[in-house]
């Protein structure tokens, strides 16, 4: 982490706005903002001579929009940043999602005023996304759609030989999750035959617009289900806000409004034991990049149920947390690269 305060430039073209983050962020100590920018242009401008170490990202500017920025700044200088978008129409989410893949860090929904009564929350979601970015260690990007094939990587592990029938995928994911997410579901094939289930930790109203946007990088249908719907092959199940998404015997998608797991409502530990339950031998858990611990013990869980259990390694996480804890207690069987996560999903689909 990065030393106190932490040095946040704002990036927004609405001065009200503006205004608005700048109290919210300069009410914590720990951090600082240290100049607003109402346009792309200007924020390239302004790190030139100053650098700051979160950058709270408008996507639609005059001149210079948020993704162009993001790109920009990615490919010379790489600096966490943060999407807050007031928008939730889908070409409007779709541009905050490219902006996501071309390196900003996390997409948050833009305060709307101390009136506001989820003013306190949304503030509160503010604060922790700057403290928790603040001194990512991340890389000069070469942009490049998700559609885009990445190169093989060099193998660093051995790919496990799996000999068991494999009937479902379980993947959880937090910060990092969207960019990892579209990086694995771009490579896999159209007829890949195994359903997938996805919990992604992301900022209520963004779930559909992130599901309409892997489904413009996927050659997978990808969709947000109905409880009691049943699964598919060749289907990506997002989790929808505020419901735990849990798969019953036989295929079968419940949503359930039990209460939150450790304040998180989807969970991916709720996905987890259920995956345990229904599946056992024949169920595959993935735990991706992200902080906390949301579905450790319950990826224990799987592994103990016989179920084939993957953590993603270090050097290709954006944020270790998640993989982190599920390696240390144990419940991943294997560690493994994104790139050799993908290949692994191949080799058992015989693609």
């Amino acid at each position: 982490m990065v030393s106190h305060p932490i040095k946040v430039l704002i990036v927004e073209d609405s001065p009200t706005a503006a205004e608005l983050l700048t109290f919210i962020i300069n009410s914590d100590p720990a951090l600082k903002v240290i100049g607003w920018v109402d346009n792309g242009e200007r924020a390239l401008n302004f790190i030139k001579w100053e650098m700051p170490d979160v950058i709270t990202m408008d996507i639609f500017m005059p001149k210079m929009d948020g993704f162009e920025t993001t790109r920009r700044i990615m490919q010379t200088t790489p600096i966490p940043i943060i999407i807050i978008s007031a928008s939730f129409k889908r070409e409007d989410v779709n541009k905050s999602f490219q902006a996501i893949t071309a390196g900003a860090l996390d997409i948050l929904e833009k305060p709307r005023g101390p009136d506001d009564p989820q003013f306190a929350d949304m503030a509160k979601a503010i604060l922790n996304a700057i403290k928790t970015v603040a001194g990512t260690k991340l890389i000069t990007r070469r942009f490049s759609t998700p559609a885009t094939p990445a190169p093989p990587a060099t193998a660093i592990h051995a790919l496990p030989d799996i000999s068991q029938i494999i009937e479902a995928i379980a993947i959880g994911s937090s910060l990092g999750g969207p960019q990892a997410l579209s990086t694995i579901f771009s490579q896999l094939p159209a007829a890949f035959p195994i359903p997938i289930f996805v919990v992604q930790h992301i900022s209520h109203g963004f779930t559909q617009g992130f599901a309409d946007w892997l489904k413009d990088v996927s050659h997978l249908k990808v969709k947000i289900p109905q409880s009691q719907e049943q699964a598919l092959p060749n289907h990506i199940y997002i989790a929808p806000d505020n419901n735990h998404l849990e798969i019953l015997k036989g295929g079968k998608i419940y949503l359930s409004n039990e209460p939150p797991d450790n304040g998180l409502r989807p969970s991916v530990g709720h996905l987890f034991r259920s995956m345990a339950k229904a599946y056992g031998s024949a169920g595959m858990g993935i735990i991706l990049t992200g902080m906390g611990r949301d579905g450790v013990e319950d990826l224990l869980l799987m592994r103990k149920a016989g179920a084939l259990t993957i953590a993603q390694d270090q050097e290709s996480s954006l944020m270790f947390g998640m993989p982190k804890e599920a390696i240390s207690i144990g419940a991943a069987k294997h560690v493994l690269s994104l790139q050799e996560i993908i290949q692994l999903l191949k080799k058992m689909a015989k693609f």
